[in-house]
Parts: structure tokens; sequence; C-alpha cells
């Protein structure tokens, strides 16, 4: 008698990068009888439409998105509180602990880089869509580091004069590209900026920057 079918685990993507949505969605094509991409969404804002109309198991999401006012890790945390059986697994290009934490802690299942190979990846779906928590091989070996390396001795020397005036505003509440505009460099280099100021300070959201600065005498009205 034969074995009935597995059922496929149904999985969204979450990118604005519309090429790498097409290059992972071919990737994973591949293994249909695993996975099945059943929708993609350009931000955040759309995924929690796309989710409304359509459950997946389990959601693919990168950490930044340009010009949107909320990153990866509020977006989990939205997504978990509004829909807690979906399950988040970041895929990003940044493996610093201060983002890889914050993922973990609003409720992202596991972390990954998105230079992971395609194995990798799948064991990564199929952890998370268990319920398991899963880290690759960059995100642990984050992890190991930071539970290693000895504190900063002087905490009020930790930022660069213009981290310090990137986290100012940052901490405030601006979207990347209002702060893109108002120091006239590029949003690629705030987001460099920004995840330098969280993996120095050890904060994990734009208010604990601001208490970093209050706390070491950094905070300007």
């Amino acid at each position: 008698m034969p074995e009935p079918a597995t059922i496929p685990i149904r999985i969204a993507l979450v990118d604005d990068q519309e090429l790498f949505i097409e290059s992972l969605s071919a990737l994973l094509g591949n293994v249909r009888d695993v996975v099945e991409v059943v929708w993609s969404a350009r931000s955040p804002e759309e995924a929690m439409e796309n989710i409304r109309r359509q459950m997946p198991d389990v959601l693919l999401m990168d950490y930044f998105f340009r010009g949107k006012t909320i990153d990866g890790g509020e977006a989990c945390r939205m997504i978990r509180e509004q829909f807690p059986t979906v399950g988040v697994l970041m895929l990003s290009v940044s493996c610093d602990m201060s983002v890889i934490r914050e993922s973990l802690q609003k409720g992202a299942l596991g972390y990954v880089s998105k230079e992971i190979s395609k194995n990798e990846l799948l064991q990564a779906i199929l952890q998370v869509a268990a319920g398991h928590y899963f880290l690759d091989r960059s995100a642990l070996h984050e992890l190991i580091q930071a539970v290693v390396q000895p504190p900063l001795k002087s905490p009020k020397s930790v930022l660069t004069p213009r981290e310090v005036e990137v986290a100012r505003i940052y901490a405030k509440g601006p979207s990347i590209r209002e702060i893109s505009a108002s120091l006239f460099i590029s949003e690629d280099t705030v987001e460099s900026h920004i995840k330098n100021i969280r993996a120095k300070t050890g904060a994990s959201s734009r208010y604990e920057v601001g208490e970093f600065l209050k706390q070491h005498d950094l905070w300007i009205e």
C-alpha cells in the first residue's frame, strides 16, 4: 500500500528586492514536494495583508526594508502578536548580534544569512515549521562571540562622532530615508551606521539606543 503524500510546507517571502524574491522562488521551486511558495511581499505592511488572506506555515523575511518606518524586528513582533501560528525565519545579509538578538526577542524562531546554502535553508524551514529554533553557522558564530568577548571598558568612546550623530537622529524615530536626507548620505550608509551602533552598544531598538546616549551624556534634545 503506498504511503500517503506529505503536504508541502507553505512558505511566504518578504523582501524589498524583487530580484532576490525571484531567485529564491526559483530555488525553492525545485523542491515543491517539501515546500510551496504561496505568495511574496515587498514590505511588512503588504505581508500583513497577505497573511490575512492566506496564512503560511513559515514566513521568510528580511530584516532591513529601505524607506520603511518599521524594520523586520518590529514587523516580526506585530506578525507574531496577530498570527502566533506563523513561524518567522529571518533571512538577511546582516549577522550582527544586536540584529539577531532583537529578531529572536521579537518572536522569530530562526535567523539565517542570505549566503546560506540551499540544504541548510531547507533545514531551517523544516525546524521553524516544527516550532524549533534555528541559527545558521554565521549567526551561531556571532552568538558565541557575544558570549565570550569581554565587555568594553569605556562605553562613552564606543561610537565614532558620525555614529553618535546618526544615533541621535535614529533614536527619535525618523525613517532610514529621512535620516539619509537630513545628513546627505546614502540609505545604505545609514543602515551600515545603524548596524554598527546596535552592535557596539548592545541596543536592540531605537529606545535602547536613546537610553545608551542618555546614560553616557551623548543625548541632545
